[in-house]
């Protein structure tokens, strides 16, 4: 009877062993592409330019942490190499100085020293995966970069998937202002993809779109040229757009459906759109997702959320600074696990996920707090 008593013992530890071999413990880490698209020219008057897209991966790794991890001052670091991969380094820290400052000052943070001290949990120089994984490509926003979303990449890859954001400079020279910027951005986009196959980690047949703002209209648009492309989640995009508001960027949106391709018919994968709350007063709405063709279509407006909701600034600046409190709600958290949940059904066919399922628990448990009617369809 000791004799069996032990053997169940082992028997028991194994099977806890073999439990933890099939879900691994993941840290987030991060390696830099810095590359050339040879099909287009940077600057057209210079045979020499070639189109520079830096891809920063973000991956799972079961690595052992010998190091400290990134800190958000290295993650803004990396934007000012975005076009120019020769920029000194002392120029990157004053562009991310700035751009720390401008978030304390919009977010009441008592200074940006706070805000680039904030350590993530990205780690470089970690084993790269052996197993071939899910691909998710991310356009920023416009002129945005990794900055836009470390938290949520850090999440993802600890998920089990693969991050490539896509820093998109635009025409030349390299700052996006216009309408005519985006198609570089979906081209970069297309890019990436191809570039990102070629990797013995990636799974090509598991390939996700993820954007915030302006990316929104990108990743719509690289569906609509691509059929690799296996679902597409977009936060807060610009592929809804609300009339009355900017009239210049009424007329930025208006060309924006003028750039081929323009045909969201065509786009037949699952798609989820996560918005935030907009004025009533607009002239009239245009929403590209009322044509998408895709029987599996998900909306979801944050009530009072805010456009920076969908990106990690606010979660940062709420982590560094206490007495500013809860300013996004958990709202964050909420749509960190909806991309996992989205992302787990559509590339890795997880079953016991529902996407459908998650958001009708979110609106039912807090109906105040979210809304599932998609915005209504004007024409202009």
């Amino acid at each position: 009877m000791k004799f069996c008593a032990v053997l169940s013992s082992v028997l028991l530890l194994l099977a806890g062993c073999n439990s933890h071999q099939t879900t691994p413990v993941y840290k987030t880490g991060l390696v830099v592409f810095k590359d050339f698209d040879s099909t287009r020219h940077f600057d057209t008057s210079s045979a020499n330019s070639l189109r520079p897209v830096r891809i920063d991966v973000f991956y799972p790794s079961t690595d052992s942490v010998t190091h400290a991890a990134l800190s958000y001052g290295d993650i803004l670091d990396m934007y000012e190499q975005r076009f120019n991969f020769n920029t000194p380094i002392d120029s990157c820290k004053r562009t991310s100085m700035e751009l720390a400052k401008a978030f304390a000052e919009y977010l009441h943070v008592d200074s940006g020293a706070k805000m680039l001290s904030y350590k993530t949990g990205v780690y470089r120089d970690l084993k790269q995966p052996v197993d071939r994984l899910p691909l998710i490509v991310y356009a920023a926003g416009m002129n945005g970069s990794s900055w836009d979303n470390v938290i949520l990449f850090d999440s993802l890859a600890k998920k089990g998937f693969v991050v490539a954001c896509v820093s998109s400079v635009g025409k030349f020279p390299g700052f996006m202002t216009a309408a005519v910027d985006l198609d570089e951005q979906v081209r970069d986009i297309l890019f990436v993809i191809d570039q990102m196959k070629k990797l013995p980690y990636i799974d090509a047949s598991k390939i996700g779109l993820l954007s915030w703002s302006l990316g929104g209209s990108a990743i719509t648009k690289a569906a609509m040229l691509s059929n690799e492309i296996k679902c597409l989640l977009s936060f807060d995009g610009t592929e809804i757009h609300y009339y009355g508001f900017d009239k210049d960027w009424d007329t930025q949106f208006d060309e924006i459906k003028t750039i081929a391709p323009f045909t969201p018919a065509s786009i037949t994968v699952p798609y989820m759109y996560l918005g935030s709350e907009h004025p009533a007063k607009n002239d009239s709405v245009y929403s590209l997702p009322a044509h998408v063709n895709s029987s599996e279509k998900y909306f979801l407006k944050f009530n009072n959320g805010i456009h920076e909701n969908f990106s990690s600034i606010v979660s940062i600046a709420k982590a560094v600074d206490p007495k500013i409190g809860n300013i996004d709600s958990n709202r964050h958290e909420v749509i960190c696990d909806l991309a996992a949940t989205f992302f787990n059904q559509y590339l890795k066919q997880d079953k016991s996920v529902n996407t459908r399922k998650y958001i009708e628990k979110l609106v039912v448990s807090s109906p105040s707090k979210y809304d599932t009617a998609w915005p209504v369809y004007l024409h202009k």
